[in-house]
């Protein structure tokens, strides 16, 4: 144990020193302690770009003595100050902006911030050198955040009596424009990008070519590109406060609060809770999710080694390389315009396509480099936290909250013999993982038969997955797939592998509940039936019969493509989330007619189905049309919700306030949305194809003070079915300690344990829904909760809706609710 504590000591320290990679002057004053320079593909474009920054203040300079025009608005900030110091400020923050995807405003601002603390240093130390001194050393004992220690470095200066006036971000931008312009100009390094994201264009920095063939060939750094908070190999440290959890070190745990961008009244609240009860019943569950030892699937880890070296394309695996560069023909000009500029987006899209595919390069390598180092101890934890909805998430970004993957690669260390009994969900889990032919919605009888029926070839896979990939990636979730089948045919029948009960739809399951509907809670399988019932399948028919009898040439054109329960699920999934029409028709785009675009850009396909970009378009918004109004026949209690819970939110908003509930375990919600103020600004950015400053406009956030009407409104909905769901998730996670459970392996509305405790777990969940609902009404607890904040609270809002006659305790007797 002595040697497990002194090896995660050791991963401790390394993610400190990753996470407080940041430029090297204002580090030496602020905190002596920091990590050298990164790689040498940094440190060998400063020189040059500091050449060019030194450029551009002697141009500025000379062009006004001889009277050819005014001083730049950034000369007066930048003049001065050393630029090594601005040269490495830049290269550093536009790496990072470009590992966040942030904004080309972002990083412009995160320049500028960082040029602003590095005047700011310069003042107070030429103010008073013995009072900087005594300042950096107080802070820096005093705090283990960057962002606290600058808040106490400001106030302590002010009150001795130094006077600097704050940059606004406009400023902050204006003093940002000549370092990136030069880093643009002379680097090699970054280059402006348009990126295309919900049907809309926003600016942002991406890596050259050049850059990215260095980081393929990993002459990074590796710590550029690793997480700061990663997994441990000793037990978390249990939360008994909001910043005592997860880490052993002082300094990393201090990074990691209980919730993630939490407000203060929120943190009050938890901090009020822990002095009534020591262990809130919602800490218990997060701390028993921690503490849940886990191990490195570590043949699964071979086959996903195997994928990403011979780069294979399959399902949602990640593309490692570009498509085949989509070239024009010789005829090009002799074509219609139209086909002209669907070819010229082709390409356009290509450049889209060979960035994320050396982003997924990098991701994939950072993946597999963990999950090799955790594979050579016996077990590990992943520390947990939660969102302002009471949500848990996993604190390290190498967890099994990632796409099929990554969650395949986990197990549990500890392994467990099961029975006859206990080996038919072992048998249900592979079936629902493979869902050939939709077996997950069969019953549990049939997808135990199919197992054993098609035993044949799964024995195949489990002896040669390498040379069976035609069979296996055509799973619903092929690495899952894959590590239930290498379980299934396990003969040391010590189980490690962890049994997955997920919800039909969780958020129309708890409108169900709340509203007592039984015909809504039949569909998503609240009821006792004698087979699993299908809400997306439901939907897809209804919008197949009204296409029908719509008749028209749009309609023909999806009743021939083919509506399934995968055309609509999503847009099913997403209404009780307050998605609407636009939004339907959007997920479409990204969901059906983008990877039909990506299959043609491949030459998987010669034409799209649907046609150009144009007519994709049209097409999803005249579905998504029918699906929006399939959705509200076949679901009824969601709407009645979520107008509910609106009418709430938009009269606080209109307040100025935040909304506040109390979930089922509990735990104290707070929705707070804020309106930024937007300037616009225009500054010139160095343009590389045109080799010279071109004028830049775009908007600039600035910090919000006004509360978001719409966004609150919007938003409400799904945050409060989002803290129903995470609340039935600690209830269940308790009742399971209670009755014996020690390993979960929960993602929000997917509960899983060993097959040894699934029976077990399989009634406490059932029990934990109906104990949330069955004496007690989460609607009206919440407008009491709403009208106690209310400058009127007999103001006339939405009453609670009418219930209906489900019986909540129906559930118990139901075998599909969470199989």
């Amino acid at each position: 144990m002595e040697k497990a504590h002194d090896l995660q000591a050791s991963l401790e320290q390394d993610m400190i020193q990753r996470g407080h990679q940041r430029y090297e002057r204002r580090q030496q004053k602020l905190s002596p302690a920091q990590r050298q320079v990164p790689h040498k593909i940094i440190t060998e474009a400063l020189p040059r770009v500091s050449s060019t920054i030194a450029k551009y203040l002697r141009e500025d300079e000379q062009r006004f003595d001889c009277g050819r025009g005014r001083k730049s608005e950034w000369y007066d900030m930048l003049i001065g100050l050393d630029t090594d110091t601005l040269a490495y400020i830049g290269l550093n923050s536009c790496y990072e902006n470009v590992l966040k995807h942030n904004s080309l405003a972002g990083c412009l601002s995160m320049i500028g911030a960082r040029v602003e603390l590095e005047v700011w240093a310069d003042e107070l130390e030429e103010y008073d050198t013995s009072l900087f001194k005594r300042l950096v050393n107080q802070v820096t004992k005093d705090h283990s955040s960057e962002r606290y220690r600058m808040k106490a470095a400001r106030i302590i200066a002010s009150k001795a009596g130094f006077q600097f006036t704050k940059w606004g971000r406009k400023d902050k931008v204006k003093a940002a424009s000549p370092i990136l312009s030069a880093i643009l100009e002379v680097s090699d390094l970054f280059e402006v990008v348009t990126v295309e994201e919900n049907l809309k264009t926003h600016r942002t920095l991406g890596l050259t070519e050049a850059a990215e063939e260095l980081l393929k060939h990993r002459l990074f750094d590796a710590s550029w590109t690793e997480p700061m908070f990663g997994p441990l190999v000793v037990p978390p440290k249990p939360w008994t406060g909001f910043e005592t959890g997860v880490y052993q070190d002082q300094t990393l745990s201090a990074l990691v609060p209980l919730v993630r961008k939490c407000t203060s009244e929120q943190k009050r609240a938890i901090e009020r809770d822990f002095e009534k009860h020591g262990e809130p019943l919602y800490v218990r569950a997060l701390n028993a999710l921690q503490a849940t030892p886990l191990r490195i699937n570590k043949r699964v880890l071979e086959v996903l080694d195997f994928c990403a070296q011979e780069k294979l394309r399959f399902g949602k695996f990640p593309e490692l390389e570009p498509p085949i560069f989509p070239k024009l023909p010789e005829n090009f000009e002799e074509l219609p315009e139209k086909t002209q500029r669907q070819m010229k987006r082709d390409q356009k899209d290509w450049h889209i396509k060979r960035r994320e595919s050396v982003a997924n390069l990098v991701v994939m390598n950072d993946d597999l480099r963990t999950a090799k180092k955790m594979a050579e101890v016996d077990e590990f934890y992943i520390g947990w936290s939660y969102d302002f909805r009471g949500r848990m998430y996993p604190t390290s970004s190498f967890s099994y909250h990632r796409d099929d993957h990554i969650k395949a690669l986990f197990e549990f260390a500890n392994g467990k013999e099961i029975g006859e009994e206990d080996l038919g969900w072992l048998s249900i889990h592979l079936a629902n993982v493979g869902d050939f032919d939709k077996i997950s919605k069969a019953s549990l009888e049939d997808r135990i038969q199919w197992v054993s029926d098609n035993e044949d070839w799964l024995l195949e896979i489990y002896n040669s997955p390498e040379t069976t990939t035609d069979l296996w990636t055509k799973a619903d979730k092929p690495f899952q797939f894959l590590a239930a089948i290498f379980a299934y045919f396990d003969e040391s029948k010590q189980y490690h592998l962890p049994i997955s009960l997920d919800g039909t739809n969780s958020g129309v399951q708890h409108y169900a509940m709340a509203l007592r509907s039984e015909k809504d809670g039949h569909m998503v399988n609240l009821v006792p039936s004698d087979k699993c019932q299908d809400v997306y399948q439901n939907v897809a028919d209804q919008v197949i019969e009204d296409l029908t009898e719509d008749g028209t040439d749009d309609a023909q054109m999806w009743l021939d493509f083919g509506v399934t329960r995968s055309t609509v699920k999503r847009n099913v999934m997403t209404y009780g989330y307050s998605s609407v029409e636009r939004g339907f028709g959007d997920q479409i785009i990204e969901d059906l007619m983008q990877p039909l675009q990506r299959d043609v850009n491949y030459g998987k396909i010669t034409e799209h189905p649907f046609g150009d970009l144009r007519q994709q378009e049209h097409y999803a918004r005249f579905l998504a049309k029918f699906t929006y109004q399939a959705v509200q026949k076949v679901i009824s209690s969601v709407a009645q919700g979520m107008e509910f819970l609106q009418s709430y939110a938009d009269a606080l908003a209109r307040e100025g306030k935040s909304v506040r509930w109390r979930t089922p375990s509990f735990f104290p919600a707070i929705q707070s949305y804020t309106k930024p103020d937007v300037k616009r600004v225009r500054i010139f950015l160095y343009d590389r194809e045109a080799k010279m400053p071109k004028e830049t406009r775009f908007s600039l956030h600035g910090v919000g003070q006004r509360t978001d009407t719409r966004k609150s409104r919007a938003g409400i909905a799904p945050n409060v079915v989002h803290s129903w769901d995470s609340a039935h998730m600690q209830l269940s996670i308790v009742l399971g300690l209670e009755n014996g459970i020690t390993d979960f392996f929960c993602i929000h509305d997917a509960f899983g344990t060993s097959a040894a405790d699934t029976w077990t777990f399989y009634h406490c969940i059932r029990h934990a829904l109906v104990n949330m609902y069955e004496d007690h009404c989460v609607l009206a607890a919440f407008e009491r909760d709403c009208r106690n904040r209310l400058e009127n609270p007999d103001m006339d809002l939405k009453p609670v809706p009418e219930k209906g006659s489900l019986d909540v305790r129906s559930v118990l007797e139901s075998e599909y609710c969470f199989s």
